[in-house]
């Protein structure tokens, strides 16, 4: 009796251990983007993100990668331009006031490369993408980086189609420890 309890807490120690979340280190994490506009790129970024992990490479099955951006925190550096892309046309900040990354499988490619297929979901409308990451992890920390680019009109985010590139460059880093 006393070796099935003992099993059964070694068991749930070990379990509990490696589905643990990593605490996002909010100084260290972002999320950036570029974009062309009249041919010149505009770069962004989002002030209010929270990227949620477990991710272990050992078990990649169990791991999972979820990301929440407030829409409204987006900074171009320019206040008037970050007022309109908010509106309705663009972002339609007051019906969508999150962008969110939900992870469907984490698949290992090789070396500290992996791949991650996930939901995207902006101004309500969800597409699967693929999204290549770079991850070294050790017992304390995790750094992610996500480097990839979306059509912007897959999300019915418009705007001048001859001045404003479909393209979105975007680039995520995440810090987490244990």
């Amino acid at each position: 009796m006393i070796k099935k309890i003992a099993i059964g807490i070694i068991f749930s120690l070990v379990f509990t251990s490696s589905a643990q979340e990593w605490k996002q280190n909010n100084k260290e994490t972002n999320v950036v983007f570029t974009i062309k506009n009249f041919g010149v790129n505009v770069d962004g970024y989002f002030n209010d993100v929270k990227i949620t992990t477990n991710f272990n490479a050992d078990q990649l099955t169990e791991s999972y990668l979820n990301a929440e951006i407030v829409v409204k925190s987006i900074s171009t550096g320019i206040e008037s331009r970050d007022n309109h892309i908010l509106k309705k046309a663009y972002f339609d900040v007051e019906n969508n006031k999150k962008i969110r990354l939900k992870s469907i499988k984490i698949e290992k490619k090789e070396g500290q490369k992996f791949s991650l297929n996930a939901s995207l979901t902006i101004k309500g409308i969800t597409k699967n993408i693929v999204v290549p990451l770079e991850i070294v992890q050790n017992e304390k920390t995790v750094t992610i980086l996500a480097n990839f680019t979306i059509n912007r009109k897959d999300f019915k985010v418009s705007g001048g189609g001859f001045v404003l590139s479909n393209a979105v460059k975007i680039n995520v880093k995440f810090k987490g420890t244990k």
